[in-house]
């Protein structure tokens, strides 16, 4: 990590051309989120023995909680001892502010869970864009929460947001019904007489209508959990005990990995049947590294990003997730409704990132395009803007 930041620290704001700070921070952010929702995309419909989402996060929880305590130790001067005062110190004997965390917990948690449910049910393009849904939810909860005041600007672009996203669906339920129309197909009963037969890849939800309804709701919820869980994060960091964002980390984690517990204690029927690791390709172990440190490396980058630079990183991330979908994994080609719902999502994810806040409140930040936890770099204020 050290190596990373005194390359970062090195370029400051004077870098310039293809190699500057800002370029390499773009850059990070597109792809950071354009992989992580892509391989998790073909993580879970290359196979046709699925893992267990829950046991996934789980995984993922845990090596982001050993990240955060193997940078406390390094914030400790690599002495052990220093490193544990500080847990006992932070986590144990201000256990109030500890128990706080676990709302926020349960909530990525649950978020979290839901990504894998999403993206087992919606193209990569189709998520990307409605996803998008959680700058609205952001900003109100903002608006309600935090009194955080948004101009006129703001207003239009959440409008054109929620237009884009409408558009998108539409197109994308006229086709599932359609292509289930299509995939029908006259089969033999067992006595002989001939019945019409759905086909899908989705061998959980044969019915592709259901598969795209189930996926939007996890969409929708998520949302609504990613905006509520930020706001109330930046709350907590901004009014209540000042600590490091490595120590809240940790706080954050410990919940977290209970709550993931929970949730594969649920599917431990399944577990039990077939193992902890059913399913499991190099590809899932790759979606359990990208959640767990991918937030590590998109954090660093966020101290140099700036609202519209985070604007043109999600235009950019839903771009490369739509070419790369149709190309690569076999999703359906965007149809030029799509196109114009999508071309309306950035247009307002852009316009809403570049409009100053209202200064009659502190100052608000934008939604960030990330779809990690919060980051554990340790130097950067938190707000709701950098958390999913």
């Amino acid at each position: 990590m050290g190596w990373l930041k005194r390359k970062f620290a090195a370029g400051g704001d004077h870098g310039r051309g293809i190699c500057s700070v800002k370029t390499l921070s773009l850059v990070i952010l597109s792809v950071q989120t354009s992989t992580m929702v892509l391989v998790l995309r073909y993580s879970r419909t290359a196979s046709s023995q699925h893992y267990v989402i829950s046991t996934a996060v789980l995984l993922s929880e845990i090596l982001k909680f050993l990240t955060s305590v193997l940078l406390l130790h390094a914030d400790s001067e690599k002495v052990w001892s220093h490193t544990l005062r500080h847990i006992y110190e932070e986590v144990i004997l201000n256990i109030l502010e500890t128990i706080k965390m676990a709302i926020p917990a349960c909530l990525y948690v649950i978020q979290n869970n839901l990504l894998f449910i999403a993206l087992s049910n919606l193209e990569a393009a189709t998520y990307q864009v409605t996803y998008q849904l959680k700058i609205l939810t952001t900003a109100l909860f903002s608006w309600v929460m935090l009194g955080k005041q948004l101009r006129l600007l703001h207003w239009c672009a959440l409008c054109l947001l929620m237009l884009g996203v409408s558009l998108v669906q539409v197109d994308v339920e006229k086709s599932t019904s359609s292509g289930s129309d299509k995939e029908a197909e006259l089969v033999l009963d067992e006595g002989g007489e001939a019945v019409v037969a759905p086909v899908s890849a989705n061998a959980a939800h044969p019915n592709q209508e259901v598969s795209w309804l189930l996926g939007i709701l996890a969409v929708l919820v998520s949302c609504i959990s990613s905006g509520f869980s930020g706001v109330y994060f930046e709350r907590l960091v901004k009014q209540g005990h000042q600590t490091s964002l490595i120590i809240r980390n940790i706080q954050l984690g410990i919940f977290s990995m209970v709550f993931a517990v929970m949730a594969v204690c649920g599917d431990w029927s399944v577990v039990r049947e077939a193992g902890f690791f059913q399913g499991y390709t190099p590809t899932t172990w790759v979606v359990v590294f990208i959640q767990a440190f991918g937030g590590l490396m998109v954090s660093v980058t966020m101290k140099y990003a700036d609202n519209i630079l985070k604007g043109f990183a999600t235009s950019l991330s839903i771009v490369m997730s739509s070419l790369v979908s149709w190309a690569v994994l076999g999703d359906a080609a965007p149809s030029l409704q799509f196109v114009l719902g999508a071309g309306i999502v950035i247009g307002a994810t852009v316009l809403y990132g570049v409009t100053p806040q209202s200064s009659r409140k502190s100052p608000s930040a934008s939604t960030a395009n990330s779809t990690s936890d919060p980051k554990v770099w340790p130097k950067r204020s938190k707000t709701a803007s950098d958390i999913v």
